[in-house]
């Protein structure tokens, strides 16, 4: 009876645990969208940051507005808010805070340093972790570790070698594209001014020839 019970918790502890994993990588997948779909945002587009954080935090609580009200929680809400507002204010400035850092990166980084910047702090956050409250690692945890610093290590050696960034336009295909679009928009309004300065110089010399043949008279 003990063995089938523990087989039991030791199954529905496996299937616990796949089901996280798979949420895990679901969230990490839209994390990265959200980050190159940001990017491309402001690279291309020419959105600026904070009009960026202000429509996605703005969409953020009009979907969480209605979630409260088809799950009939917004009594549960307002009961929160009301035992726990000083806590619920602190989190929302610090999380202001690091989004106003995470959309100024991105807009003058790009997204990919973004991702460094942030995997660099979970990665530094779970070994301080490890080292101040003793937690041990089994080998897959290490070697999961030790495959999250190496990407991470990789991405930003490959950042700098490759360089730019939407500081100075070169960021990616974006920046490149950006550039050629500029110079052929220039190039083609060169041309149409060109043709245009005789018809301009023949104008202003008829103009002054009856502005003499006025004064003669």
């Amino acid at each position: 009876g003990d063995k089938k019970k523990d087989d039991l918790e030791d199954d529905k502890d496996a299937s616990s645990q796949l089901i996280g994993v798979t949420l895990l990588f679901i969230s990490l997948c839209f994390d990265g969208g959200t980050g190159a779909y940001e990017d491309k945002l402001m690279s291309v587009h020419s959105v600026g940051p904070f009009d960026l954080m202000y429509n996605i935090q703005l969409g953020k609580t009009i979907l969480a507005g209605i979630g409260l009200i088809v799950l009939n929680q917004v009594h549960v809400f307002a009961q929160m808010c009301q035992d726990m507002g000083f806590l619920l204010v602190a989190l929302g400035l610090s999380g202001a805070v690091g989004q106003v850092f995470i959309f100024v990166t991105i807009a003058k980084f790009g997204a990919l340093t973004c991702s460094i910047i942030g995997l660099a702090r979970k990665v530094t956050t779970l070994v301080a972790s490890i080292y101040f409250y003793g937690h041990h690692l089994n080998s897959i945890q290490a070697l999961g570790l030790f495959i999250s610093v190496g990407a991470m290590s990789s991405n930003f050696f490959d950042k700098k070698k490759g360089g730019g960034g939407h500081g100075d336009g070169s960021h990616g295909v974006g920046g490149k594209e950006g550039k050629s679009r500029c110079q052929t928009n220039d190039d083609a309004a060169q041309e149409e001014a060109t043709p245009m300065l005789p018809a301009v110089e023949e104008c202003d010399a008829q103009t002054s020839a009856i502005e003499m043949g006025n004064f003669k008279r």
